[in-house]
């Protein structure tokens, strides 16, 4: 038998130039695929989601799933305009176990911000991070949605992520992006219901808080400002963490009586500043269901894609985050905001989602430590 290296250099030799620029790019695009990062390669396993996404449903970014862990919510952005000038969104719903499209919707505006409310299920999507902000609440069985905007004295610019606390989920925090006045909050509240026009809104966090705890320096902080607020999340006691990528932090907002109501997590990755796009801690975002067997869900926007990523055991309130700049999964220690790759390689990483349920997904394709295939799984 001609030894590999010898049957690829018999079939490169000869072959017209352009041929073999066509194989050295079909190496490079094989390459770039994501994987399991060589220490975790025994552990995790990476696979890419079956689910097929509609015609014209692109730009896979935020997701959610429901709270029975059967459904995953996904919203395509579409590449539209941010500020919400034109164009519309996909929001898709997936069965997990099946990859099957149970209905595809389409939303106005750039969906980015989603979250399922787990007090009557229904799906909550904000549009247009970038300016003229809309909130769009879709019957998650009849998939009708009703559009709702907002009170403009608080908002200079778009919304993206959400959140749902409180007994009866009745406090809604939404993070409120590019703003051109840092004074203005980052994070807002509804106050009240939501409203066809002028939902009104309250200060939960403003972009120029006057005191932040730092916790891996566990100092004061004067000077803070929160300049690109992102996704946000609760945290395993009710707190809100929100992804801050223009100064590389979370930012923790407690209740006003803690002894520090906001801190701040200064993250880095092989001891460098990193950026996140998305946190997620190893609960259910929808019911608080915390579980030490269950599925991440990734989204890549530049890839068009949707991988999981699984593991035996996932040890109680484990911490991930999306480091979008370098395009790498991590586990993140919140004492010293150190983010450990675990999965890297995507081409424009950007949602995750965590489902506290363990599904077989079928057919799964995961890849092995160097980006194949990997068979007899």
């Amino acid at each position: 038998m001609v030894p590999n290296s010898t049957r690829a250099s018999r079939r490169v030799t000869g072959l017209p130039l352009m041929a073999g620029v066509v194989l050295l790019l079909a190496g490079a695009r094989a390459q770039a695929e994501p994987t399991v990062a060589a220490a975790y390669a025994a552990i995790y396993t990476l696979a890419t989601f079956p689910g097929t996404p509609p015609s014209g449903a692109t730009n896979p970014d935020d997701l959610a799933v429901s709270a029975d862990g059967t459904d995953l919510w996904v919203g395509y952005g579409n590449g539209v305009d941010t500020t919400g000038k034109s164009g519309a969104s996909n929001l898709v719903e997936y069965d997990i176990a099946s990859g099957e499209v149970l209905k595809n919707i389409s939303v106005p505006g750039h969906l980015d911000g989603l979250k399922i409310n787990p007090t009557t299920g229904n799906v909550w999507a904000t549009e247009n991070e970038d300016g003229n902000p809309t909130l769009a609440i879709i019957n998650a069985k009849t998939g009708k949605l009703k559009i709702y905007t907002f009170e403009t004295t608080l908002i200079t610019g778009g919304m993206d992520d959400l959140v749902f606390s409180g007994p009866q989920s009745q406090d809604v925090f939404i993070v409120s992006s590019s703003q051109t006045d840092i004074t203005k909050p980052v994070i807002v509240q509804i106050s009240g219901k939501p409203k066809k026009t002028g939902t009104e809104l309250t200060q939960t966090l403003a972009g120029n808080p006057p005191s932040v705890w730092n916790v891996v320096t566990n100092e004061a902080e004067t000077t803070d400002q929160i300049g690109d607020p992102d996704s946000m999340t609760l945290d395993p006691a009710g707190e809100l963490v929100l992804d801050n990528r223009s100064d590389d932090s979370l930012y923790i907002v407690r209740a006003p009586t803690a002894p520090h109501p906001v801190l701040r997590v200064p993250l880095t990755l092989a001891g460098n500043p990193v950026e996140v796009n998305d946190t997620i801690f190893t609960t259910s975002a929808t019911s608080g269901t915390a579980s030490t067997a269950g599925v991440i869900f990734i989204t890549d926007t530049t890839a068009n894609a949707i991988y999981t990523l699984t593991k035996p055991y996932f040890p109680a309130n484990e911490v991930y985050s999306a480091a979008n700049v370098v395009n790498d999964v991590g586990v993140v220690d919140l004492n010293t905001g150190v983010v450990t790759s675990v999965a890297t390689g995507f081409k424009g990483l950007h949602g995750l989602a965590f489902a506290p349920h363990a599904v077989a997904i079928a057919p799964p394709t995961p890849r092995d430590a160097h980006g194949k295939t990997r068979t007899g799984d």
